[in-house]
């Protein structure tokens, strides 16, 4: 039993770890977009967390050009331009109170029910998104 829950436990991790890689399409807040293609080098736009660490930011950016132009190769990736977005200027928060500096938000909550109802905090964690985005510029080539 031990061990099953084990091979489980360890496929999952793996399974997150590689899905964290994948580039996928943009869906209106990240993602990669293609600005121009030709048969053998393409010019992609990738939006991304901006506090993504460097391994995997290349990584996301070689799998977008594998997506693109084909996965049976590794890509030679020359980036143009980077520039930093600040999301929180684009999409003010609807709640909260401005106290000073700082966007105080207060709600009512209430304990998790026996129907298995998510409270105030539970939305509100699964609504969090960076504050800023880095959104890059570069060409791919065989």
């Amino acid at each position: 039993m031990q061990a099953q829950i084990l091979i489980i436990s360890m496929l999952s991790v793996i399974t997150l770890s590689g899905c964290q890689t994948t580039a996928q399409q943009f869906n209106g807040k990240s993602g990669y977009e293609i600005v121009s293609q030709s048969k053998q080098t393409t010019t992609l736009k990738y939006t991304l967390s901006a506090n993504a660490d460097q391994a995997k930011i290349q990584a996301k950016l070689q799998s977008a050009c594998q997506q693109v132009l084909g996965s049976d190769k590794t890509y030679m990736i020359n980036i143009l331009g980077s520039n930093e977005v600040n999301t929180q200027a684009n999409n003010p928060s609807a709640q909260g109170v401005n106290i000073g500096q700082t966007r105080a938000t207060f709600g009512l909550s209430n304990t998790p029910s026996l129907s298995g109802a998510d409270d105030y905090a539970s939305r509100q964690g699964l609504e969090t998104q960076p504050r800023t985005l880095n959104v890059i510029l570069y060409t791919c080539s065989a």
